[in-house]
């Protein structure tokens, strides 16, 4: 049995990569450099690995439940983001895709859609702090009133913007100052365990760290620079997509209290940087630390694209992968990572592992698709070329992903969190799941009554 069931893997592995190594390059072969530079291509790769992610782990909560209920609330909610970004890129995609042969208000349907969705992933990072690495909340009825304050905030604050009651601006204030609240939980986290003499609050500190750069990263890190300069290019993301905050000659309020995150999210990369290179060498977290230096990084050429590419092909490429698409390729890697990690998910199980695998096959495969896709449109190569790079790469991955799937999931020492047994009830977690989905629905019914397709 154990044979058939690796000889299994193997074979979807195989033919995974194998689809890979025919897909792209027919692709490739279909499009030229223009068309290649396109950010649709990224989009749909975002919202199929989204979706897939989402419902994974929704399979996970709801047929495994011998895993921790804490690990389980959290899965829950982490899923619940993941199908929201995913039906983000989703309307965004069938607005390039067929926005020409749709009405106005199917159009704008999906645009609001696509706003709604930003702040249902707005109001949610409170949820995701709250829960990882160890509850805030020990009590049933503080999580439960949490979960309805949260879609509470949600709703009304859609309500608010649609109707536009008042400036979409104070809007987007409200909101970032509820996510400001929820970005003090990780960075407490940090500060308070990183330097700890025992190894699970150490490890709590470490996980904190991953967890903020993994949701965070979303919330302007790659773009950490533009706070060393005044009236410069700031690009950031925001509910709207990508924002230019130019400063002139007077401090435009409105702009400050509105990408504050932006600026608290970049001091929070900057202090893992330099809190990593020089914690002590004995108690030194290598993952944090290549993480955080690799963002750190990207930033600095992120700022060099900026400034030295003029091509507008280009830069809308480089800024969907380092701005708005972080939530929808960089995110998934690290969030999968975090969860392989500090085993949130039941990987004695050999079903589950088997599909965690598969997951993380489908990952690799979509990162060497979108690796490929930028090196193509900043470095046209040969299409034959290319398709030769590819295959060597994702041949040399089928000979290692085992082994860096083992490396990551194993159980031990730095991968321990202190587990709260029974701080909720084991039916919490779908009616939490229940909550999440009918609120989403909600914010998709109050885009199609917006845009006067009820009628």
């Amino acid at each position: 049995m154990g044979y058939m069931q690796n000889l299994w893997l193997r074979g979807v592995r195989a033919a995974i990569f194998l689809c890979a190594l025919v897909f792209i390059p027919v692709v490739r072969a279909e499009e030229g450099i223009k068309e290649t530079a396109d950010t649709l291509d990224l989009m749909i790769l975002s919202m199929g690995l989204n979706l897939l992610i989402a419902l994974t782990l929704l399979w996970f909560v709801v047929k495994y439940k011998e895993n921790f209920i804490q690990n389980r609330l959290f899965l829950a909610v982490i899923s619940l983001l993941f199908l929201a970004n995913g039906i983000h890129f989703a309307s965004e995609s069938l607005v390039l895709l067929k926005g020409s042969s749709f009405s106005d208000r199917s159009v704008n349907f999906l645009l609001m859609m696509r706003a709604s969705m930003d702040f249902y992933t707005a109001t949610i990072f409170m949820l995701i702090f709250v829960l990882f690495p160890s509850p805030v909340f020990t009590q049933r009825k503080h999580m439960i009133w949490l979960g309805v304050i949260v879609a509470t905030l949600y709703i009304l604050l859609l309500i608010v913007f649609i109707s536009q009651i008042v400036p979409s601006t104070t809007v987007v204030l409200i909101s970032n100052i509820f996510m400001l609240v929820g970005f003090m939980i990780p960075i407490r986290w940090y500060l308070l365990y990183r330097d700890s003499p025992t190894q699970l609050e150490r490890n709590h500190a470490v996980a904190a760290g991953m967890l903020g750069i993994a949701i965070l990263v979303s919330q302007g890190m790659f773009s950490w620079t533009s706070i060393f300069v005044y009236g410069g290019e700031t690009l950031v993301a925001s509910m709207g997509g990508v924002t230019n905050a130019d400063v002139l000659d007077t401090v435009a309020w409105s702009v400050v209290f509105n990408h504050a995150r932006f600026v608290m999210s970049s001091m929070f990369l900057l202090y893992i940087v330099f809190k990593e290179l020089t914690v002590a060498k004995d108690i030194v977290s290598s993952p944090l630390r290549f993480v955080a230096l690799a963002v750190f990084f990207v930033g600095i050429l992120n700022a060099l694209v900026n400034g030295l590419v003029e091509d507008p092909n280009l830069s809308s490429l480089w800024n969907f992968f380092a701005i708005r698409g972080t939530y929808g390729l960089v995110r998934p890697l690290l969030i999968v990572y975090l969860l392989l990690k500090f085993n949130l998910i039941d990987m004695g199980n050999p079903e589950v592992r088997k599909v965690a695998r598969l997951v993380a096959l489908v990952l690799i495969s979509v990162w060497v698709a979108m690796v490929f896709e930028i090196f193509q449109a900043f470095l046209p190569i040969p299409q034959l070329l290319s398709a030769a790079i590819i295959g060597v790469v994702l041949a040399f991955l089928i000979g290692w992903e085992d082994r860096m799937f083992e490396n990551v999931a194993k159980d031990s020492e730095d991968s321990q969190l202190h587990i709260i047994e029974e701080f909720v009830e084991p039916d919490d977690v779908s009616r939490f799941i229940t909550m999440g989905l009918v609120t989403m629905i909600i914010g998709c019914f109050l885009a199609f009554v917006k845009t006067g397709l009820l009628v």
